[in-house]
């Protein structure tokens, strides 16, 4: 696999191949000196651990920066309704000894939590601005009407006031030193922006306590703190501490650099696309469409954006095409609003549209918040496709204008077809190998959980309230439930294990801009972005009979916020166009830009598995152990379904552990897990598929040892 970077290179400045002026020349045979990395004229320096490295460079960059402490979480208290955040719980008597300099809360006293269970503080690996995210804690996890504490410090070597933003997912209460600052008893989503505060720092310790409440759903906190270094220095000093110290296993493999975007530059990015030059370009949710310059430099660079085009009405998506204008060979952006698919033209090649033409329209708008519209992604033949949001009212999708919950393709001429109906948050269309087209689709009202399936003529993909808009439509189909045949799900997403809120669909294969060989092993395969968790997820495809059925896999946690968007860059690596506003992320920023980069190593993975008589064929990225991978004690299988109803999502149902009984070597990297049943029938089974115990030759344990493959249909 080509490298697009080493370590070696990764130097803020570049060296020149002949001695400058005052620089040793170098001895035959020798390479020259490498300049030392500095930033804002401080030397890096790599010490034994990430945190010791970063902390030397912030305290001789700032010395007089402040230094938060560790998060810590306590819970989950009764919290019964609406009205009760202000009752104080026994906890809160501690509030009197959370003065500046005073010790803080008792971390090792244990308190009576819901069902007179005992609890005790924990730490968790969050940093300052992270989201904390109560549900990944297991005292926490999976409680609705609760309630939970968070407490960290910051110490600061004078008194100084800092301006912070937080919010919460519901309620808060929050107290600096003692005194309260925020009361809010509300039933919201996360905007870490809901609350802009001044914390009166004083000399020494401060202490911060607040206290989060919990109705249904999301339950999560996050304060954004500011920094004292310049946002280009923390950047560089990222970049290197990256290089030296992957964060997790998975940078090893394929790192990240967030693109450092100008501070007027709102980059909520609804669309995300390529120029012919290499220059990424997106649009935003806000209706601006920005040209990115400087994207791939490495140290990161200050980026400089461009305003291409204003105006429009929250575009979704963006395609990039060359066509032919006034006899001229131009750019045209494809941009996909509310209300229409727009040409935007650049005329002069200045970088800025000079025309305005609606190219595709013929769907309804009614101003339902929920009404949003994806595309366009153009197939073979040339033809544009999209897909549109069900309104959303009453916790229930409605299609109240035509062709709400529609896929719709457009000719070159802009002539509209109506393909398939049934979908309800479609937020990703794509195209396989075999030029299928296919959509994702998000959990809720008849989606029992993340799904991609594919888009056929006069198909259904599940959701009712689009039925209206089809030609055999009848009112009985809505009274007594004759549907038309159901189009099955290719690949079931397990919630959370495999993301909430599943969006983009990008093939690594030339159709969608990759140069062959370019992103490792995982050629053919489709890529997934998760909106909450911040997440790429990896799927395969495979046609079975006439069924398309596959794989997911985790591929790359972390990133910077909310994945909506995914393009290939040039350079081979993976543009991320990202935002959080109204829809939520774990991630600590709001919107942006973000790279993933392979570093040049494969990683031990399951590249693939397919479905075989009586169990799985799984294929690796490297050749495998045969002694551990073909013992049936070192895989783990389970199986589940979804349930199809109008209540929002479903449990993992019908749950099933399947025996492994027996592993045979098909090749150096294949093996066939055969399995005491494979299910089908219904929503389709997931088949959950561990390794835990398969190593490589080499003696490697998997990176993600955990597949999920959807079985609609079971090979004879």
């Amino acid at each position: 696999m080509k490298a697009l970077s080493t370590a070696i290179a990764m130097v803020c400045v570049a060296t020149s191949a002949l001695a400058q002026p005052g620089e040793p020349i170098a001895q035959p045979g020798t390479q020259p000196a490498k300049p030392p990395v500095t930033i804002k004229g401080v030397a890096y320096e790599r010490l034994a651990s990430r945190e010791a490295t970063e902390a030397r460079m912030l305290d001789l960059l700032t010395p007089s920066r402040a230094k938060w402490g560790k998060w810590r979480i306590i819970g989950s208290f009764p919290f019964a309704k609406q009205g009760e955040l202000k009752l104080a719980l026994p906890i809160e008597a501690e509030l009197a000894t959370m003065k500046a300099g005073g010790p803080g809360p008792n971390f090792v006293a244990t308190y009576t939590g819901i069902d007179g269970k005992p609890v005790s503080w924990i730490t968790i690996d969050k940093k300052t601005a992270d989201t904390i995210d109560f549900a990944e804690f297991p005292p926490t996890a999976s409680r609705s009407w609760a309630s939970a504490y968070v407490h960290t410090t910051v110490e600061v070597q004078a008194d100084t006031v800092r301006d912070v933003t937080m919010g919460s997912d519901d309620g808060l209460r929050f107290w600096l030193n003692g005194k309260l600052l925020v009361d809010a008893d509300e039933i919201r989503g996360l905007d870490a922006e809901e609350h802009r505060i001044r914390l009166d720092l004083k000399k020494g310790v401060n202490h911060i306590f607040a206290k989060v409440s919990q109705g249904q759903g999301g339950w999560q906190f996050q304060m954004l703190p500011g920094s004292d270094v310049d946002e280009l220095s923390l950047q560089m000093l990222e970049y290197h501490l990256d290089v030296d110290f992957p964060k997790t296993p998975e940078a090893e493999y394929f790192r990240t650099i967030p693109l450092l975007l100008p501070p007027e530059t709102v980059m909520e990015v609804g669309g995300l696309a390529v120029l012919p030059d290499g220059r990424p370009i997106a649009c935003t949710r806000r209706g601006e469409v920005w040209i990115v310059e400087g994207a791939y430099e490495e140290p990161p660079r200050m980026c400089k954006t461009k305003l291409f085009a204003t105006g429009l009405h929250e575009p979704l998506g963006l395609a990039v095409r060359r066509e032919k204008r006034d006899g001229k060979d131009v750019t045209v952006v494809y941009a996909c609003q509310r209300g229409e698919v727009t040409c935007l033209i650049d005329l002069d090649g200045d970088d800025r549209a000079d025309r305005y033409e609606a190219f595709a329209s013929g769907w309804g708008v009614s101003g339902n918040y929920h009404e949003f519209a994806f595309g366009p992604k153009f197939d073979d033949q040339g033809n544009a496709w999209i897909t549109l949001n069900v309104g959303f009212c009453d916790a229930l999708g409605k299609s109240i204008v035509p062709y709400r919950g529609w896929s719709l393709r457009y000719g070159t001429a802009g002539d509209m077809t109506p393909i398939s109906s049934g979908l309800r948050s479609p937020n990703g269309i794509g195209f396989w190998k075999d030029g299928q087209a296919f959509y994702l689709d998000n959990q809720g009202d008849y989606v029992g959980t993340n799904r991609l399936a594919p888009m056929y003529m006069n198909g259904w993909n599940g959701h009712p309230s689009g039925l209206r808009w089809r030609k055999d439509y009848t009112p009985e189909m809505e009274t007594t439930g004759k549907n038309p045949p159901l189009s099955p799900a290719t690949v079931w997403f397990p919630y959370r294990k495999m993301g909430q809120s599943a969006a983009d669909f990008l093939l690594a294969a030339p159709r969608d801009g990759l140069s062959k060989g370019a992103f490792g092993p995982f050629e053919g395969q489709v890529f997934v972005g998760d909106q909450t968790l911040c997440t790429v997820n990896r799927v395969t495809i495979e046609k079975v009979g006439n069924v398309y059925q596959g794989a997911c896999y985790p591929f790359r946690a972390g990133l910077q916020c909310g994945v909506n968007r995914l393009a290939w860059a040039p350079d081979g690596s993976m543009l991320v166009g990202q935002t959080d506003r109204g829809w939520g992320s774990i991630g600590r920023a709001r919107f942006g830009i973000e790279r993933i980069i392979p570093t040049g190593k494969t990683p031990f993975e399951m590249k693939e598995v397919r479905i075989a008589p009586g169990g799985f064929d799984v294929e690796f990225t490297e050749d495998v152990d045969a002694a551990s991978a073909t013992a049936p004690a070192s895989w783990k299988a389970l199986s589940y379904t979804y349930e199809y109803h109008a209540k929002y999502g479903s449990d993992e149902m019908d749950t099933k552990r399947l025996d492994v009984r027996s592993v045979k070597s098909i090749s150096p990297r294949v093996v066939r897990v055969s399995l005491s049943e494979v299910r089908s029938g219904g929503m389709g089974f997931v088949h959950e598929l561990s390794a835990p115990g398969v190593k490589s030759k080499n003696g490697t344990g998997l990176l993600h040892h955990t597949a999920y493959y959807t079985v609609q249909v079971v090979p004879k």
